[in-house]
């Protein structure tokens, strides 16, 4: 899968550089939707010399044509996204000191797609209209959803027809440009910011970081989005090129070093899309923060709840440890009453939907997300027998985040000169680190449950969550101590990183979503927390892992998800339906 993005436009490529059926993310979607589901380049004879797509908009690749050891023609194809379409330009040379002519063809469908049709959640809308028309020079493809929004691709070729054989003299270059263009009834978004190569400062001196670091660059830089509020960022490709709750505040956070304007986006978009009303259907309280929005036709329609969805119970926490972060990263004491209204009604949420233990808790949705936390796959929870949790739970590292957003809310309260409120809010996370220790702690284990159900019964299973928990600080010392070890043991450390699930528990299995895999956010997430308790020979284990995770790969980016398997047996092996690159 070769990942190209502008802003909310965005390219699948196969491994070919074609947008082909044989992988079925491919093609070219704009909002959620799928413009173009074929683009392909049929050149007879060449064979493909080198592809080259590093920055995230761009992709190079040079074709061949050889008879007798020597070659006659020599295609050079640059692809570059654009904010609403594409531009694909074609060199054609004949290097030879004779003439050769070659065939060409493009061949391009349309099939409106929305991309949960593309996942296969989704198969039964009807009622939409299309039309299309096809020239020699000019392809266009027209299409209206049932709620009457509209969509438009066009394709224009100069210096060619899209099926043609071309003759060349001996010495000619000839150039050929295909420029697509998407239009839409629906808004196309602020214009993208076109940022430098070096957006993200210097990368690091060490030659193996220094690669990772700077595909790591050129991916964010990528997917970033550009929204009224400032910049936002999308989660991946090629399933979540969208706003989000939760993946955009723990990206904003890591880039809080080198980057702290992303944050500022992020927090400004998600408060004005905070929750307002009671909405089960959408899971929206009042004060929540949303878990992702989309634009798709199944999602405007109300068919799925995603339009704005806020079926998450850790964003809300979440946002009040980023603005936290960035004031004191920044020392922006202004942003705390800029954004007042947003995280006080942020922490009206936590304390109106707690339970009575006094812990952030969900219900599963049967329409959308039955589990509202970070590892959100529907069988991700689970007690040692492998029996599954349900009803109303209450994760781990959530509570971590609530305890460090209580944390803020004091820090916001006394830099307001609110001492009271700032008292109150100190012993309210304190409150909470005390029911996390004494529910969740799991001394046989010397870790934290998982979660625990409404009867306060431990999901008893060992789980990277409570690598969360030493990054929010909620791990007292002596908890410490013996839970960084236990974290580091055979079961939950792969060498990669760190399982999602132990190899001990019931329901692992190395190649699952989140029973066993390893994710790169979750591990570094791990590191953060040794980093906070000065566990600094642990941390450099921890970081030199994902680097040499990163390094593993071809392309040189952490995947959103691999197999977790023993570094000592097996390579990294990946998750077919991944996000590459995932923020």
């Amino acid at each position: 899968m070769i990942p190209l993005k502008h802003n909310f436009a965005y390219l699948i490529l196969d491994d070919e550089g074609q947008v082909t059926p044989n992988l079925r993310e491919c093609g070219l979607y704009f909002l959620d939707t799928r413009v173009l589901s074929r683009y392909h380049w049929a050149f007879d004879g060449f064979d493909c010399l080198k592809r080259v797509a590093r920055d995230g908009q761009t992709m190079t690749e040079y074709w061949s044509r050889s008879v007798d050891h020597r070659q006659e023609i020599g295609i050079e194809r640059r692809l570059r996204m654009t904010r609403d379409g594409l531009v694909d330009q074609l060199t054609l040379s004949n290097t030879d000191r004779r003439e050769h002519s070659l065939d060409i063809a493009l061949a391009l469908d349309s099939d409106f797609a929305d991309m949960f049709e593309v996942r296969g959640q989704f198969a039964d809308l009807d009622h939409r209209t299309q039309s299309c028309s096809r020239g020699t020079h000019d392809y266009r493809a027209q299409f209206q959803a049932t709620d009457g929004e509209t969509f438009d691709v066009s394709a224009l070729i100069d210096g060619a027809q899209f099926h043609e054989r071309l003759v060349l003299a001996p010495g000619e270059s000839r150039t050929l440009t295909v420029t697509v263009a998407v239009t839409s009834s629906l808004p196309l978004g602020h214009d993208p910011v076109d940022m430098p190569a070096d957006w993200l400062g210097q990368a690091p001196a060490d030659p193996a970081a220094s690669r990772a670091f700077d595909q790591a660059a050129d991916d964010l830089r990528c997917l970033l989005l550009a929204t009224p509020d400032g910049l936002n960022i999308a989660a991946g490709i090629p399933w979540f090129v969208t706003p989000f709750g939760r993946d955009s505040l723990i990206t904003a956070w890591f880039l809080l070093p080198r980057y702290p304007d992303l944050a500022r986006g992020v927090l400004r978009f998600l408060g004005r899309h905070q929750g307002r009303r009671e909405d089960r259907f959408r899971d929206e309280q009042p004060g929540k923060i949303l878990h992702e929005q989309r634009f798709g036709e199944l999602s405007r329609t109300g068919r799925l709840p995603f339009y704005t969805y806020y079926g998450t119970a850790d964003a809300t926490p979440l946002y009040l440890m980023l603005l936290h972060d960035l004031v004191e990263h920044t020392g922006e004491t202004g942003l705390i009453r800029e954004l007042r209204e947003h995280w006080e009604a942020g922490l009206a949420w936590m304390e109106r939907y707690r339970d009575e233990r006094g812990l952030i808790v969900f219900t599963g949705n049967d329409r959308a997300l039955a589990v509202q936390s970070w590892k959100d796959s529907q069988d991700s929870l689970s007690y040692a027998d492998g029996t599954l949790g349900g009803g109303t739970l209450a994760v781990a590292e959530v509570q971590g985040y609530a305890f460090a957003a209580y944390r803020a809310a004091a820090s916001f309260y006394r830099t307001l000169g609110e001492r009271d409120r700032a008292a109150q809010y100190d012993d309210a996370a304190e409150a909470i680190q005390a029911v996390l220790h004494d529910l969740f702690w799991m001394p046989e284990h010397d870790n934290f449950a998982i979660a625990i159900d409404a009867d306060s019964r431990p999901l008893d299973v060992n789980s990277s969550d409570s690598g969360h928990l030493l990054w929010t600080g909620a791990v007292r010392p002596a908890e410490a101590e013996k839970l960084i070890p236990r974290m580091l043991a055979d079961d939950l450390w792969s060498g990669w990183g760190l399982r999602t699930l132990s190899t001990g528990a019931a329901l692992h299995n190395p190649l699952s979503y989140h029973n066993g895999s390893v994710w790169p956010h979750d591990t570094a997430l791990f590191a953060a927390g040794l980093k906070r308790y000065g566990r600094e020979r642990e941390f450099r284990t921890v970081a030199e892992a994902l680097t040499d995770l990163a390094n593993s790969q071809d392309d040189g980016r952490l995947p959103e998800l691999v197999g977790g398997y023993d570094r000592a047996t097996h390579p990294p092996l990946p998750y077919l339906d991944a996000c590459r690159p995932q923020a």
